[in-house]
Order: C-alpha cells, then structure tokens, then sequence
C-alpha cells in the first residue's frame, strides 16, 4: 500500500518538464520509485535515488530483456580529459557491461532509438539529509538534483545553491524544441535571465563552474513530515 508521498507541491513546486518529465512519485518509508519519460532522441536524465546493490546502468536500467536494446547512454566525465562513456543496449544487457553510473547527483544523456516515449522506472531509497554534487573547476558538469526535489535551484528551500559565482553557466536541453539549448549565465549577483528553474524531478541540465577550484551544490531533504 502507498501509504506516503514524497513529493508535495506545497514543499517541492510543481514538477516540470525540460527534457523528461517525472510522474507517480511515491514512497513507503523512503523506498520508493520514479518513472521518468524519454522522449524520442537525446534525453537528459539522472535517478535521485539510492539503487540496491548500486547505481550502475546494469541496476537501475537492467536490461536483461531487451527493452533497451540499441539506447544510448553516454556519461560524461569532466576529469578524464574530457570524454564520454557510452553503452548500447544488446538484447540482453550493455555492450559496455553495463558498469556506467547513474549516482545521485549525476545525470547522463538517454538516447531514445525509438519513435515513441519511453518510460523509465527508478527504484530505490529517497536519499535523505546533507547531500552534495562536486562541481568540478572550469569544466562543464552533467548535473541533477541529488533528491527527488524540483524546482527553482536557487531559491527551493530544498536545493538552494547559492554559491554560484559571476560567468557560471546553466544550459538545459529540451529535446522537443528542435532540440535546443536554453542557456543561463550568472552576473555579480543574479543570473541574467532570472534565476535558472531548471530542476526536474529525474532530469539534468549542464552546470559550467567557472571557479579554479570544485564548487559543491549542497541539498539536504528528509522524507519525515
């Protein structure tokens, strides 16, 4: 029985839709699930949850039926060199191994093969507490938020990331508008476009730190009333 819910409106703000949108998020004792839909084409997604025994693709997109077969994901990693890790779907797993992460915090494009959406389950514990993302210097980082929050990021009580500085960048990626990009930059004290609502419950934006040193967006949720 559902017996509670984790998002609340009043709490989190309405859910929105970039380049997924999240539906039916419930939980029972902070173990729940997120269905997340892809839309055909590149998607950026992440999973806010704690998966059992982890967050690799193998777990939280097990394929072991084939339902992903020929999907793309690609994870992008700012410290080596840059580059990307990609893993096709086979009819029974990930060419790859299926070893690419999908950690809290972290997010990676989903390319939909197909010609219609596809909805994606996540399953696991609603992290809870202090949680931080490493923003890693210089770079550009394939962020979401860490807890299943939605919202404006700097000003939900939930994310509230602050610690921007002047030049950093949000782009998010919305892949029924052509696709295209929407890009917001931060000026000495507020963003250019107003501040960047860009947080999707099982979505993700790039973040570019523009500090010479890691920048850490710090979220604290609890599932308690």
């Amino acid at each position: 029985m559902r017996t509670k819910t984790v998002l609340l409106s009043a709490l989190l703000g309405a859910l929105g839709s970039v380049s997924v949108h999240a539906q039916n998020v419930y939980s029972l004792n902070a173990v729940g699930y997120i269905n997340v839909v892809a839309n055909p084409g590149f998607n950026i997604i992440s999973c806010p949850l704690i998966a059992s025994p982890d967050n690799t693709i193998n777990t939280v997109l097990s394929n072991t039926n084939g339902q992903y077969k020929k999907m793309q994901v690609w994870a992008f990693n700012p410290t080596n060199n840059p580059q990307y890790t990609e893993e096709i779907g086979s009819a029974t797993g990930w060419n790859a191994g299926g070893l690419t992460t999908i950690n809290p915090g972290q997010a990676v494009w989903f390319n939909n093969v197909s010609n219609t959406p596809v909805t994606i389950t996540f399953v696991g514990t609603v992290p809870t507490g202090p949680q931080s993302t490493t923003l890693y210097p210089n770079s550009f980082n394939l962020v979401g938020s860490a807890v299943p929050a939605s919202g404006d990021i700097v000003t939900n009580s939930i994310m509230l990331f602050t610690n921007f500085v002047k030049k950093d960048q949000v782009w998010t990626f919305n892949p029924t508008n052509n696709p295209s990009y929407v890009e917001t930059i931060a000026g000495a004290a507020a963003w250019n476009n107003g501040d960047p609502q860009e947080a999707v419950v099982g979505g993700g934006f790039w973040y570019l730190n523009n500090q010479a040193t890691n920048n850490y967006w710090k979220e604290n949720y609890s599932v308690n009333p």
